[in-house]
């Protein structure tokens, strides 16, 4: 009833992104034939010989059809120009099928299909204006990079995006592949061989996007800094500088024989280590900070100037890897006070839960009078953590003079949360 609707909604079909159930009955058939899995396989088979893709992305949102939100399915329809009537009969033959549950469409029968296509229109819009090259069979992604570190992003953004809609991505099936050295299609290869090929070009995410992004580095024990301190750093060094991708195992192994043997210097090749996999980044941030004093001036002073170019760039980052670079840039040997001021200044509401806390939490070391009075402006629309470390920063960076009248002002206009009153003017403890 309403499915030429939802087709009209969904990205048009000359773009050649979405190749799954496209609406056309004709001959007793419902949907285009020329859309097809094989149609979309082909596509990415011609797509990654394009000189500009260097870098191939494979994932595909887990249990799609069991997982998918009915209520924000629900929402999605009714944002389409459909009567609300139907609408409102199709949710509730989805929610008796699902048992009340507000989760799962039936899998099998075509009106599923629409359905469950309609679901993805939002997902795909918003690739689509962040310039994300891609395409689409149901739940399969391909995501069409220049080089590793922007298919991280994009595959960021899509993981982010997808949890608005209460979705994941299968960790177990995505995949991030070096298709910069495309093999011939020649039949001489035996099929081992492009096994063996293939495996190598690979990357599989075992971190980052499934909850286990590795954060902070443990310190090696004295049997590990022993079996470690002499081993060679050259293979590792190669693969880093020179392949597209790289393997998790090869660049925790990396880090941990630089840690062992103390030969800081071999850091020097920080820029594409983090470039090519990004969510490493508060791991090696992690060592920076408790190494620092160990590591030459003119190293830090390089990646000091590295990450504060980064976030200059306004690029959007995930906030753990945000928050990591914060962290870097207030800490000792690496302090960067004015971009992170001007971090600060650009800051959005929807940076992030903890970004402002983190950059205030980094200033709050070296901040001068001038910027106290500035970051004070921001507090009545600062949310409560930020709140408590401004109130934190103004009085003890202002003399008491200065800081008086505004602790007392805030007192009376935040008598509600204690915390942030008890900080700058406790209680005194009953006999």
């Amino acid at each position: 009833m309403f499915s030429d609707v939802i087709e009209k909604h969904r990205v048009q079909k000359r773009y050649n992104v979405v190749f799954s159930y496209r609406l056309k009955p004709k001959g007793g058939y419902l949907f285009d034939p020329k859309y097809s899995f094989t149609a979309f396989q082909s596509h990415v088979t011609k797509t990654i010989k394009s000189k500009r893709v260097k870098v191939l992305v494979k994932c595909d949102i887990s249990n799609y059809y069991d997982r998918l939100n009915l209520h924000r399915l629900e929402s999605t329809l009714l944002s389409l120009p459909i009567d609300k009537k139907w609408v409102k009969l199709t949710n509730e033959a989805l929610l008796f099928w699902a048992n009340r549950d507000s989760y799962s469409l039936p899998i099998g029968g075509n009106a599923s299909r629409i359905l469950a296509e309609a679901a993805l229109i939002a997902i795909d819009d918003y690739l689509r204006s962040l310039k994300v090259k891609f395409c689409r069979y149901v739940d399969d992604y391909r995501l069409f990079a220049p080089d590793a570190k922007t298919a991280h992003t994009w595959l960021t953004i899509l993981v982010e995006r997808l949890y608005l809609e209460g979705l994941t991505i299968n960790p177990s099936k995505t995949v991030i592949e070096d298709v910069s050295g495309k093999l011939p299609s020649s039949s001489t290869y035996s099929e081992e061989a492009r096994q063996v090929a293939d495996e190598l070009r690979r990357g599989r995410i075992i971190v980052g996007y499934t909850g286990t992004i590795p954060t902070k580095f443990r310190e090696l024990s004295e049997r590990e800094i022993e079996d470690l301190k002499e081993v060679a750093t050259e293979e590792f060094e190669e693969k880093i500088t020179k392949s597209e991708i790289l393997q998790p195992d090869d660049i925790r192994r990396f880090l941990r024989i630089v840690v062992a043997s103390g030969d800081y210097s071999k850091l020097a090749l920080y820029q594409s280590l983090v470039e090519k996999f990004p969510q490493f980044t508060p791991l090696f941030i992690d060592i920076l900070i408790k190494k620092e004093s160990l590591m030459p001036s003119s190293l830090k002073a390089s990646i000091r100037e590295y990450f504060s170019e980064l976030l200059s760039e306004g690029i959007k980052y995930p906030e753990y890897m945000l928050i990591a670079i914060v962290r870097l840039l207030g800490a000792q040997g690496f302090a960067n006070h004015a971009a992170l001021m001007e971090l600060f200044r650009s800051l959005k509401r929807n940076s992030g839960a903890y970004v402002g806390r983190a950059i205030l939490d980094a200033l709050s070391e070296n901040a001068s009078r001038t910027d106290v009075l500035e970051i004070r402006q921001y507090y009545a629309r600062a949310d409560y953590w930020e709140k408590r470390a401004i109130i934190r920063i103004v009085n003890s960076v202002l003399s008491e003079e200065e800081k008086r009248p505004w602790l007392k002002n805030v007192k009376v206009h935040s008598s509600e949360d204690y915390f942030a009153i008890e900080s700058f003017d406790p209680k005194k403890a009953k006999k």
